[in-house]
């Protein structure tokens, strides 16, 4: 750029010095010389030096030497001096040898010398009573005597990171201390927004505002700004881990697998690793490659409302998370093309670019809502068992899988009309067959999964949650959080609490603005959320998936040495039975009636399950109870029996029958499982219309599970290829034995008959 404006004003002189035409007036030109010198040290943008009080020259970052533009004549008066200094870092500039007269040749004596500033470290402790806490920054240890203040003692230059964590919890009586926005770059000037909480805590003394609104916290029957309020206690059940132990998720990494994740919102940036995140949008060398920032999504941004629900800051601001002091990582695959090679290095396969081999804990609020059965990517299904396999130093990641939203609806016109007409509103929630079932995902059909479907304020399924055995447990989802007065188009569920949570920062992007009515004052920018940073409308199994890995990380916090086998059979131990007087859904066939949807099913391992609720609602205090007494390796060698086939079979199906179809049996051996984790099942059969077949198995103790209902989504399509099904209802149970499998159809509309071709078995456990 230099020579380029030096080129500039030699062509002008020449062109003044040939104007005068025979004047002969004009005497010699009066020669002039540069001003500069050399620059040591300069790292920050920002350097501004100036000549004479009045030309400026910017200097870019790391420059080594400068030039001014203008020229001064022989005899002339110079002075250079700062006119602002360097940022990012902040840096303090100064000038040697700035001032003289100019010479008879160019000026390059003045010597330009840059320090980057230092700035200490510190910020806040309280709840601390114990003895013995000490703090760490790098190399600086800082043992704290009280509450209140605290700095340490080496200062940290200009741009350099922070990184607060504790060294040493107290003792005396023993606490454990949290910190909160420990980890940063430090800037222009003293760092003081480190915060360290110890100790306990409970909900209602929290300063965070909105966090009296979020139920699944803790349900008092508050409305959450929708127009009605839910049931006390329906909840997870989370304060007494809280304000008995003061577990917040600490240390634990959990990754967002999703659209996006707002790094910098303001309850959410505390958390979020620096550089840990992805941005699968724009090349791997671009500067945003970790910086998955939803800015193709304006209308609300799922990610970054999945990551509030883990990890809201504990920081008067907003809410808080399950799990506030949980690590947030975000991978947008969603947003991306979807490649198979970034699905699985969104889920661990990558140590680079992305880096996810270091996540815990993979929320996973995604899935698709086939019409017709659909087979596992290998892919796939190689990944996750590599992540059980290898990930968290060999105890295995865990991998949290949203179950779906395909009660009512699964988006194909008339695929649900025969659910639909077995389903009525009543308490709460639609009673009837599920259209989708959560097998029909094929990810959902594998043990290394954690299935969750969603339940709302009022403690029943949520309206819209997938049923299915394929399900672990059940978590709060919500309804849809809206204003009657403000869209009065619905039925009452939807005035009923969705989730409060985080959403893109500002009023013009997001689920909450105040360009469009987006059915909630909330929504549209009213109090309290008139910055619009925060939404009332989230909900779905996108929701409830969140919460369980916030769940997920206390109990890690609890036990770091727990397997992901060990936190899967924790939850399921400890999970709350809620709706215990479900009747079953029975339809009546033209032989009779056909228990089509069991109700609460109690196993022989003495463990009961719900396809719609798995076994249970996450219960948060239970599970960590649980998990800080519990007895490692008693779930032995993980392994399985391989598949054991019926060969081809030909067995009718017939038609509109709740008889079904003759049994079919397998023998399953004594070895080498003897405790079942889950059974996996393929099934093959004709059928012009295959939504109309239910399928159930019967284990050796004479437990029943229905691991695909009739009457369901896949109406419109024929044949079952091979389809995956997966049941976690035999939990605990001996599989050796007999095994029979019955298919029904229970719809008259199609009157052909079925037939069975062929199926197999494959149990995991120990």
């Amino acid at each position: 750029m230099k020579n380029r404006l030096a080129a500039v004003v030699l062509i002008a002189l020449v062109q003044l010095a040939g104007c005068g035409g025979g004047g002969g007036g004009g005497g010699p030109s009066v020669p002039t010389y540069a001003i500069g010198g050399t620059i040591a040290n300069l790292t920050g943008s920002g350097l501004v030096l100036q000549l004479n009080g009045g030309s400026n020259l910017p200097v870019n970052a790391n420059a080594t030497a400068f030039t001014f533009i203008t020229q001064l004549a022989a005899g002339a008066m110079y002075n250079v001096s700062v006119l602002t200094q360097p940022t990012s870092p902040s840096q303090t500039c100064t000038v040697s040898n700035g001032s003289g007269n100019v010479g008879s040749a160019s000026v390059a004596s003045i010597s330009i010398s840059c320090a980057t500033k230092s700035f200490t470290v510190g910020g806040t402790v309280s709840g601390l009573s114990g003895s013995g806490l000490v703090l760490n920054n790098g190399g600086d240890n800082l043992p704290i005597g009280g509450n209140g203040a605290f700095t340490f003692s080496t200062p940290i230059l200009s741009g350099a990171n922070y990184a607060v964590t504790v060294l040493a919890q107290p003792t005396g009586p023993a606490q454990t201390c949290n910190v909160v926005s420990g980890l940063g770059t430090v800037g222009a000037g003293n760092v003081t927004s480190v915060r360290v909480f110890c100790g306990v805590f409970s909900i209602s003394d929290l300063l965070d505002p909105l966090a009296a609104q979020q139920w699944h916290l803790k349900n008092t029957g508050q409305h959450a700004f929708a127009d009605t309020g839910g049931v006390t206690t329906m909840d997870i059940n989370v304060e007494p881990v809280f304000s008995t132990f003061g577990f917040t998720g600490n240390g634990v990494i959990t990754a967002v697998v999703d659209t996006g994740l707002e790094i910098a919102h303001e309850d959410l940036a505390a958390n979020v690793i620096p550089g840990g995140s992805w941005n699968f949008l724009v090349p791997a060398n671009d500067p945003s490659a970790t910086d998955p920032t939803n800015t193709v999504d304006t209308d609300g941004d799922h990610g970054t409302s999945v990551a509030g629900l883990i990890a809201m800051a504990r920081n008067n601001v907003g809410g808080i998370g399950v799990a506030p002091t949980a690590r947030l990582k975000g991978f947008n695959f969603l947003s991306s093309d979807q490649a198979e090679t970034k699905f699985i290095d969104s889920l661990g396969a990558s140590a680079s670019s992305p880096n996810s081999s270091d996540v815990f804990v993979f929320n996973q609020s995604f899935g698709i809502s086939p019409t017709s059965d659909v087979l596992i990517d290998p892919m796939d299904e190689a990944q996750y068992l590599s992540g059980v396999t290898h990930l968290r130093g060999g105890k295995g990641a865990l991998y949290v899988k949203a179950a779906g939203n395909g009660f009512r609806d699964i988006g194909v016109s008339g695929n649900c009309d025969q659910a639909k007409a077995t389903q009525s509103l009543a308490n709460g929630t639609f009673t009837g067959l599920s259209c989708e079932n959560a097998n029909f995902d094929p990810d959902n059909t594998l043990p290394y999964q954690i299935v969750v479907g969603a339940t709302n304020a009022s403690g029943v399924r949520a309206t819209y949650s997938t049923a299915g055995s394929a399900i672990w447990v059940s978590a709060p989802g919500g309804e849809f959080g809206r204003n009657a007065a403000l869209d009065p188009r619905f039925t009452a569920p939807v005035y009923a609490p969705a989730m409060v949570t985080t959403d893109q920062s500002g009023c013009t992007t997001g689920y909450s603005t105040t360009t469009v009515n987006n059915g909630s004052s909330f929504d549209n920018g009213g109090m309290p959320n008139t910055s619009c940073n925060y939404t009332n409308g989230m909900n779905g199994t996108s929701s409830a998936t969140p919460v369980t890995v916030g769940a997920i990380a206390l109990i890690l916090e609890a036990n770091p040495a727990l397997t992901w086998r060990d936190v899967k059979h924790i939850l399921a131990s400890t999970a709350r039975q809620i709706d215990a007087t479900r009747a079953p859904v029975n339809i009546t066939l033209s032989n009779g009636p056909y228990v089509a949807e069991p109700g609460w099913t109690a196993n022989a391992a003495g463990f009961k399950f719900h396809n719609w609720y798995g076994f249970g609602v996450v219960d948060a205090s239970a599970a960590v109870n649980v998990a800080r007494a519990y007895t490692l390796g008693q779930l032995g060698t993980f392994s399985n029996t391989g598949l054991i086939s019926s060969g081809t079979i030909n067995i009718v199906i017939p038609d509109n029958s709740a008889t079904g179809s003759a049994p079919s049996t397998l023998t399953v051996p004594a070895n080498p499982v003897h405790v079942i984790e889950a059974v996996q099942i393929s099934v093959t059969a004709t059928h012009p219309a295959t939504g109309d077949l239910g399928i159930e198995l019967k284990s050796p103790s004479n437990t029943t599970s229905v691991l695909k209902t009739i009457r369901d989504g896949f109406s419109g399509s024929a044949n079952l290829n091979g389809m995956v099904l997966l049941s976690n209802a035999f939990y605990g149970e001996n599989p050796s034995g007999v095994w029979t499998i019955k298919v029904v159809d229970g719809s008259g509309i199609n009157t052909t008959a079925g037939t069975l071709t062929g199926w197999s078995i494959r149990v995991f456990g120990h």
